[in-house]
């Protein structure tokens, strides 16, 4: 059984996924500017960390066991 630190970084990269691409990547929103960097570049960078961070915590806290090695 997984636990629940394991399934609330599942949940949170699939919402975050889900809301990033129907919410926040428009076709052609360019507003609000981030030191002139586009809406469109700087929240795909910042979902993009994000998804890495949360990528990175779950195989430090659920390092992958290889079952042949067992």
């Amino acid at each position: 059984m997984k636990s629940k630190q394991w399934n609330f970084l599942v949940l949170a990269v699939t919402v975050l996924t889900v809301f990033a691409y129907l919410f926040l990547f428009k076709s052609g929103k360019l507003d609000p500017t981030l030191a002139s960097i586009p809406f469109v570049f700087w929240s795909g960078f910042v979902v993009t960390v994000l998804v890495v961070i949360a990528t990175f915590l779950g195989s430090k806290f659920f390092p992958y066991k290889d079952p042949k090695k067992q």
